[in-house]
């Protein structure tokens, strides 16, 4: 095959032989090494044969030797498609003219999406992000690095805890996920801050109060950690105690994931329903004709009107039913103990404050039972493990 690109390359010439001596000048031309191929005789006196466009040329002497003639009977190859060009500059000059067009729209900033902000103003985001070069018009192809444009705006939206960015096409989707600050509870009156969980003291860090452990003590739940009583023992004055205490926390927690499980095939068929979105409204243009599939997953895509920074109530919704079939499918043992050591560690999780971690996980138990697998796993997390405890002032005679 790559041997038939460069002969077509190089150019080649199919041509016919006249002549009473046709096999001594095809002797004589592989002798010389000059490449024919495609060698065929119509009858004594004419042959035809392929011969590469250099060595038509070596032809010549071998000709005037044998008293035989040639007549090329078709042309092939680059050489000859770009004496054809040439002839058709302008058709030439517009075809690529529009090749260059379409490159350059193609790679070009159409639209800045912001997704995932609520209380980070849009406005914000997208001056931030044209700062950093994505904006409407640019081309994408100048456009830095993704992972140096994330740290970028990272520095620029400190209330942003991370951000994402991708090229979509023509779309530049910018997603946000904003800090969870929580809300400061309003102190009703003096207290203490005790252990809400049993761990050892990772961090500890008092605003207000009398702190009464250290890194690596051992706490039990309930114990005191930053004391609301400061001043003399003999006449305390009563505080608001107010920290952060971070503990190591062991959990001991448990999972099962069965084998077997249902997964969707898509057949390759599909329905497609075409909407006119008008200010919230959708009519229906086009997917009248008859449901011809039962089971089905829904996939949309929303083409809505922009017009740089502003996006208009008016577009076009494409409902895709794609047909699929549902089996069950066994999976391996490997892939079922990844998804029960997610599940054990989100279970985890979700029994922490925002903020907390998991440091440290190990598998303590696994075995297989009746396409089943069973997990149990020892998790070191930290997390804040502060309480608020009023301190009750029994007023003296």
């Amino acid at each position: 095959m790559q041997h038939r690109w460069i002969k077509w390359f190089n150019g080649y010439l199919v041509i016919m032989i006249k002549g009473k001596r046709v096999e001594r000048l095809i002797n004589l031309a592989l002798h010389k090494k000059i490449e024919i191929w495609q060698i065929s005789r119509f009858d004594e006196q004419r042959g035809r044969m392929s011969i590469q466009l250099i060595d038509f040329f070596r032809l010549k002497p071998l000709l005037k030797e044998t008293g035989c003639r040639t007549r090329i009977i078709s042309k092939h190859g680059f050489p000859f498609l770009l004496t054809k060009l040439r002839k058709r500059y302008a058709f030439v000059g517009g075809f690529l003219a529009f090749l260059c067009m379409l490159f350059v729209l193609s790679n070009v900033i159409w639209s800045v999406e912001v997704v995932g902000t609520e209380k980070i103003p849009k406005s914000q985001v997208l001056e931030m992000a044209k700062q950093v070069g994505i904006q409407e018009g640019k081309l994408s192809l100048f456009l830095d690095d993704p992972d140096k444009i994330k740290a970028r705006l990272m520095e620029k939206i400190p209330d942003a805890s991370w951000i994402g960015f991708r090229m979509n096409g023509t779309k530049a989707e910018i997603r946000v996920v904003e800090k969870i600050i929580p809300e400061e509870k309003q102190v009703l009156g003096p207290q203490h801050i005790v252990a809400k969980k049993s761990a050892v003291i990772h961090d500890i860090f008092t605003t207000h109060g009398k702190q009464m452990v250290r890194p690596n003590d051992f706490v039990k739940k309930g114990d005191l950690l930053i004391s609301g009583l400061i001043g003399k023992e003999e006449s305390p004055v009563a505080v608001a105690a107010k920290g952060v205490v971070e503990g190591e926390v062991w959990y001991e927690t448990e999972a099962v994931i069965p084998r077997l499980k249902k997964q969707a095939i898509y057949t390759g068929e599909k329905h497609r329903n075409i909407y006119l979105r008008l200010w919230g409204y959708e009519l229906k243009i086009w997917g009248f004709g008859e449901l011809a599939i039962s089971k089905y997953e829904i996939e949309e895509e929303n083409h809505m009107l922009h017009w740089r920074d502003k996006q208009f109530p008016v577009g076009i919704k494409v409902e895709d039913l794609l047909e699929c079939e549902f089996k069950q499918i066994k999976i391996s043992t490997e892939e079922a103990v990844a998804t029960a050591k997610e599940a054990v560690k989100q279970d985890v999780l979700a029994k922490m404050k925002t903020g907390g971690y998991i440091k440290e996980e190990k598998v303590l138990h696994q075995r297989e039972e009746n396409d089943k697998v069973y997990i149990k796993m020892h998790i070191i997390a930290i997390e804040d493990i502060a309480l608020e405890k009023p301190i009750i002032i029994q007023q003296g005679d």
